[in-house]
């Protein structure tokens, strides 16, 4: 039996549009492996120069700069899961959970192009394979290896229908982490699981929320103080797994950090896609990233077009 290691993250829980994505990130403990040891990736200055650079997205991207970093960190990671590199956003949305094709298929910002668009967009795809063979080596030497690389998106459409009939986007938050959870419960069936997500909001509390996503699991609550909440689930015919949210995981769990770095990446390719279908129909307008005033300044923008195309706001966007 296996120890495998997780950590669960978000992009995109606050802006006006665009889609909320939720990513996990899943590594295997092999002979000699220990958890203190992979989440000292967080401090490995090595892998930012030679292999993959392990952070949170925030310290990997500014916007309107250059996605290399990101990408070297989540397309990498990627690699490493998969066996392959991405080249364009439909292979990097393959498995995606709870995402019908349909579903991107009613947003004309998306549609074919979407699916079409080319990775990495920044980095050299040469030089991000040549990392990840040696981002392999360095785990290796620390008894791990990468597993899997997990997104759940949620597109506008969906998140307001979800947080409409909840009262509140952290159930819709929730409602996309639970997915993973549940991928990873059923893809790790035979092995230890730990999963690590970066705290959602200030909420303390969870387990409510775990038990109404898995009836079934026996929950027990082992500790909930400010810094991190912990559980233990109980599945029949498979051992417990252990479910930590902690404050700022991203900055100190690097399982989390790297699905930070997925979360991230996956909603500048949505979001570089929606901005560029409005500005070929609007010559001129400046993309957004779709938060505060400048979420608000873009939207004013574009809903005569919306209204002209008759297409519903809430295509676009969000109710919370």
């Amino acid at each position: 039996m296996s120890t495998i290691v997780a950590g669960i993250d978000e992009a995109g829980y606050g802006p006006l549009i665009g889609p909320l994505v939720v990513a996990a990130s899943a590594f295997e403990l092999q002979a000699g492996g220990s958890e203190r040891c992979l989440h000292r990736l967080l401090d490995d200055k090595r892998a930012g120069k030679s292999g993959l650079p392990v952070a949170d997205s925030k310290r990997l991207y500014h916007g309107g700069g250059s996605l290399a970093a990101l990408e070297l960190s989540a397309l990498g990671h990627v690699t490493l899961a998969r066996g392959v590199l991405p080249v364009n956003a439909g292979g990097l949305l393959e498995g995606a959970l709870d995402l019908p094709r349909d579903e991107l298929a009613e947003l004309p910002w998306y549609g074919q192009d979407l699916a079409a668009a080319p990775l990495p967009v920044d980095a050299d795809p040469a030089e991000l394979r040549e990392r990840a063979r040696t981002h392999a080596e360095r785990l290796a030497s620390r008894g791990a290896r990468c597993v899997a690389m997990l997104a759940a998106p949620v597109p506008a459409p969906r998140f307001n229908r979800v947080t409409s009939a909840a009262g509140t986007k952290a159930f819709t938050l929730f409602r996309a982490t639970g997915c993973l959870i549940e991928a990873l419960v059923a893809r790790f069936a035979d092995d230890e699981l730990v999963i690590h997500i970066d705290r959602q909001g200030g909420r303390i509390h969870y387990g409510d929320l775990l038990q109404t996503c898995f009836p079934l699991a026996t929950l027990t609550t082992l500790e909930e103080r400010r810094p991190e909440s912990s559980y233990r689930l109980c599945f029949p015919g498979r051992a417990p797994v252990q479910v930590h949210f902690r404050v700022k995981a991203d900055d100190s769990r690097a399982p989390v950090a790297v699905a930070s770095a997925l979360a991230k990446l996956l909603r500048e390719v949505f979001m570089r896609r929606l901005c560029a279908w409005f500005a070929e129909q609007l010559p001129g307008l400046r993309p957004s990233a779709g938060y505060g005033s400048d979420g608000q300044r873009f939207v004013a923008e574009v809903e005569p077009l919306l209204a002209a195309r008759r297409l519903p706001r809430e295509l676009l966007v969000r109710c919370r």
